[in-house]
């Protein structure tokens, strides 16, 4: 499963009314590691594109993409979707192969203060029909050229969704901690680097064909900042 935007590394940013929207953030290109809880035969590692950025009312946030609907506390409502790697071809027979989801939803990021809090609920539009509810929480600390992201949350999948992907007809809570670092290059250029650790619920791992009991998945990119 890709990884989560550090929430707080794009400040949310209104446009003048006079002033015409412009994009503000990072683009790039980088490689990731996503694995999944079952054994699989495809890939988990794999180039794609880094988006970190807001134009208007829209935005991208790594794996997140959205627009703003409207303006609500520290942020906004906003309508949402992920594009995940939750899809995958099993090893054991008949090496079914799982079509990673497609969700759609309604979210916030809160960009307060004391650190930037994010709640998203998706449906998942592809085979599982599953929902999904992220919440996190990410701080930011700022040293020299450096930027740290700490991250922490939960990730909840419905009884359908963990049955598509996992084999277990029961619904699952995933807690997870990470952290995104940015070190500036030169000038415009960024080095980014996102790891996370994903702690599996209990009713994932009553799938004896699952021998773990977290993933620990990454993200290295390169990127040129607008501004």
């Amino acid at each position: 499963m890709l990884l989560l935007s550090a929430g707080c590394a794009q400040a949310q940013q209104q446009p003048a009314r006079d002033q015409a929207p412009h994009l503000v953030g990072d683009i790039g290109l980088g490689i990731s590691s996503s694995p999944v809880a079952v054994p699989a035969q495809s890939r988990s590692t794999s180039a794609v594109p880094y988006a970190n950025f807001e134009y208007g009312p829209a935005f991208a946030r790594i794996d997140t993409f959205g627009v703003k609907l409207a303006p609500a506390g520290y942020g906004s409502v906003e309508l949402l979707t992920r594009v995940l790697e939750d899809g995958y071809r099993a090893s054991a027979p008949p090496q079914e192969r799982l079509r990673s989801s497609v969700p759609l939803g309604l979210g916030t990021l809160q960009v307060t203060p004391v650190g930037a809090f994010m709640a998203n609920v998706y449906r998942d539009l592809g085979k599982s029909h599953g929902t999904m509810l992220d919440l996190m929480y990410a701080a930011e600390i700022d040293h020299d050229r450096f930027a740290f992201y700490p991250q922490a949350g939960i990730e909840y999948r419905s009884a359908s969704y963990v049955r598509y992907y996992d084999g277990v007809a029961r619904s699952a809570s995933n807690p997870f901690a990470g952290l995104l670092v940015e070190a500036r290059l030169s000038g415009h250029w960024y080095l980014v680097a996102n790891v996370r650790r994903t702690w599996l619920d209990d009713s994932i791992r009553g799938n004896p064909a699952v021998r773990r009991r977290s993933l620990d998945s990454g993200l290295v990119a390169l990127s040129y900042r607008f501004e």
